[in-house]
């Protein structure tokens, strides 16, 4: 079983190091590695390393053009283009095409940044209509919201490195049986802090603790 991790490109003014760092997808990875290591998991960045492109500003931002109308060229920096930091959608496509995946994971970290995970979730579903599971603040935060866009199937929130764990212990059973990612639905209800599709209407499992934080392994850079 092959488990691909997803940070999103993200569009802004401007990019920070700190969002750069994938380091919630790398404690999943160790997570997984430590508990099941038979399952090969991938992070794939698609915003660290991929440049960037200048892009429409949102018609949302419009009252700022008076403020940010000239490209300034002082140490200030103030903001002046809309840009795309990351890898383009389609290219997001084509790897996942490449990789064949049985489940693509994706980062939600900034609320701000949720487009461009619907985004990148919409890329992942053109490639080949395997699971696609988020978690981060923002998916936590608003799980509905999230779990509405038909590119989502699965969400988990809160700290995720046992909910997730869980959930693969399920999801890879299912596939050696063969019995398809979500059938029999029962299963899922066993898996805390995850969220899912039943029926046409979400369903929230209850949360529970995480590993206690002694036993977590290093995040796997």
């Amino acid at each position: 079983m092959k488990v691909l991790l997803i940070q999103p490109p993200v569009r802004d003014f401007y990019n920070t190091d700190l969002r750069l760092q994938p380091i919630g997808l790398a404690y999943l990875k160790a997570a997984v590695k430590k508990y099941l290591p038979e399952i090969k998991v991938i992070i794939k960045d698609y915003h660290a390393g991929w440049g960037r492109k200048t892009v429409a500003c949102p018609r949302e931002f419009d009252f700022l053009k008076p403020f940010y109308g000239s490209e300034d060229k002082s140490p200030f920096s103030t903001f002046h283009h809309y840009y795309h930091f990351g890898a383009d959608f389609g290219a997001i496509t084509k790897d996942i095409a490449k990789e064949k995946p049985d489940l693509v994971g994706i980062s939600s970290l900034f609320a701000p940044y949720y487009r461009e995970v619907l985004a990148a979730a919409e890329a992942v579903k053109k490639a080949s209509d395997i699971p696609v599971l988020i978690g981060g603040s923002h998916a936590t935060a608003m799980p509905a919201q999230m779990l509405a866009h038909p590119a989502i199937d699965l969400v988990i929130r809160g700290e995720g490195e046992k909910p997730f764990v869980e959930f693969l212990k399920v999801y890879s059973s299912l596939l050696k049986r063969k019995k398809g990612p979500f059938a029999p639905i029962k299963f899922l209800r066993t898996v805390p802090n995850l969220g899912y599709k039943k029926g046409g209407k979400i369903v929230l499992n209850p949360c529970a603790e995480n590993y206690p934080v002694d036993e977590l392994p290093f995040p796997d850079l």
